[in-house]
């Protein structure tokens, strides 16, 4: 698997474990993780097979164990038992804009709610604007945000497509003969949903 893969499902679980209440310092971990393994200059199965995985800062004899996993079987038990506990609509919520795990937790525990179209309903009605951390701002951009994902369908939200793109030119800076590299395209210009990524590349080897 190559880092960019790794990382992502670092991220995912830390997300996951945030929604679970779990303890800050142990979603931290795989935060961290993540974060370095996706700037890691070396490609992470090289690295598993010089057996030193645990020579990376952040790393783990735990997060190194699941990295030998994900590399060995292409998979991660740990992240499917994490989607088993937690209702799949429920990690669809963090897909829109302002819902992120934290806010999905809430909701979750006070109103019961796992699904786009319930939260939908609790906008509409106002259930949300007496929760602490929310309003009737939130409420109003909840719905905006609800409508963007059901108008998209096969294009990505701006918040998903910027982190993305972001993350994916920091990984072709690596490579030796890039010259320059910017972001172009409807993510340049911060349209609300995005078709896809362009990204320009100048460099004396194309």
């Amino acid at each position: 698997m190559k880092n960019q893969e790794i990382a992502e499902i670092f991220y995912q679980i830390a997300d996951l474990l945030e929604i679970k209440g779990e303890l800050p310092f142990k979603i931290r971990a795989y935060r961290r993780a993540a974060q370095r393994i996706e700037t890691l200059e070396m490609d992470i199965e090289d690295v598993y097979r010089q057996g030193k995985l645990m020579e990376i800062p952040g790393i783990g004899e735990g997060i190194a164990k699941k990295i030998r996993e994900l590399i060995e079987t292409g998979k991660l038990e740990y992240l499917e038992r994490l989607k088993r506990e937690i209702p799949e609509e429920l990690i669809k919520l963090m897909e829109i804009p302002g819902v992120g795990p934290k806010k999905a937790l809430i909701l979750y525990k006070k109103l019961g709610i796992t699904t786009i179209d319930q939260l939908k309903e609790a906008c509409e009605k106002g259930r949300l604007r007496h929760l602490e951390g929310f309003g009737e701002l939130t409420e109003r951009n909840i719905l905006r945000g609800i409508e963007m994902l059901e108008r998209s369908k096969d294009r990505f939200l701006i918040n998903v497509a910027y982190e993305n793109g972001h993350r994916l030119v920091e990984y072709l800076k690596k490579n030796k003969d890039v010259l320059s590299i910017s972001i172009a395209g409807s993510l340049r210009r911060m349209k609300e949903t995005i078709g896809d990524i362009d990204i320009l590349v100048s460099s004396f080897n194309p």
